[in-house]
């Protein structure tokens, strides 16, 4: 997919690896100047050097985003670097599995903070921006556990993509007298760096669900990013875009695709 994002500049956080690292590439290669946000200085650079080993422009942010101030200051440094901010995508997040008697308020609330209240701040900082062009964007990528039960263990995990649905739909309402939207991505299985914290015995019983029958790939994702970064979806806002091979419909799907009715 190819659109036309020349002048404008993006934010990726969690961009230096997985998901976030193919966003920050496809966005870089249509035109917008990418600013990455990672914890991980290594795999950051590793993705900043690939950027502008292409001829594209990108910089590199190191924080852990889950606090207010940490995001404020990415939205700084992408403003400071680039002159502006047009794009904001929340890509950053932690999924720990752990079961619901061992859950303690301080895991809880470290996903929550790192999932949803970094939502929340990074808006906040980056509004003032995104409402100067009337073409402001904000992508957030939640999961298709965000309204669908689906592992047992994420019970922090799934809470906090709920609110972070919630919370976009909501914004959508307020940043559109601006002329910015404000869209949701809900992956269900992908594979990607990350995906060996799940084990392969349990991405063989998901799998063979799916209807397309294989998992998603980071290109799918960043590929309905570009979408709603595009021109072609400045009507589009508070919607949330499943992405997961039709994982999410009925039961009897899978029936049906194993029996080829």
């Amino acid at each position: 997919m190819r659109v036309d994002l020349q002048g404008k500049t993006a934010l990726v956080t969690g961009g230096g690896r997985g998901i976030g690292r193919v966003i920050a590439g496809q966005l870089a290669s249509n035109g917008a100047k990418v600013l990455i946000a990672t914890r991980t200085e290594g795999s950051g650079q590793a993705v900043v050097d690939e950027i502008t080993g292409a001829g594209d422009l990108a910089r590199l942010f190191v924080r852990d985003l889950s606090s207010r101030e940490a995001c404020d200051e990415a939205v700084a440094e992408a403003v400071g670097a680039f002159g502006r901010l047009d794009i904001v995508v929340h890509n950053s997040g932690i999924f720990p599995f752990t079961p619901f008697e061992a859950l303690t308020d301080e895991e809880f609330d470290g996903v929550m903070r790192t999932n949803l209240y970094s939502l929340m701040w990074l808006a906040r900082a980056a509004l003032p921006h995104l409402k100067l062009g009337g073409e402001g964007r904000l992508v957030a990528i939640s999961s298709l556990i965000g309204n669908h039960s689906w592992l047992a263990g994420l019970d922090s995990y799934a809470a906090s993509k709920a609110g972070m649905n919630g919370l976009c739909r909501n914004l959508a309402l307020e940043f559109a007298k601006h002329g910015a939207t404000v869209n949701l991505i809900e992956p269900g299985l992908v594979i990607d760096d990350r995906s060996p914290r799940m084990a392969d015995a349990t991405r063989d019983l998901i799998v063979p669900n799916i209807p397309m029958q294989r998992a998603g790939l980071p290109s799918d994702i960043a590929n309905a990013v570009l979408f709603f970064c595009s021109p072609t979806a400045q009507f589009v806002t508070g919607q949330a875009l499943i992405v997961d091979g039709g994982n999410h419909l009925p039961d009897m799907s899978s029936y049906a695709m194993r029996s080829r009715l």
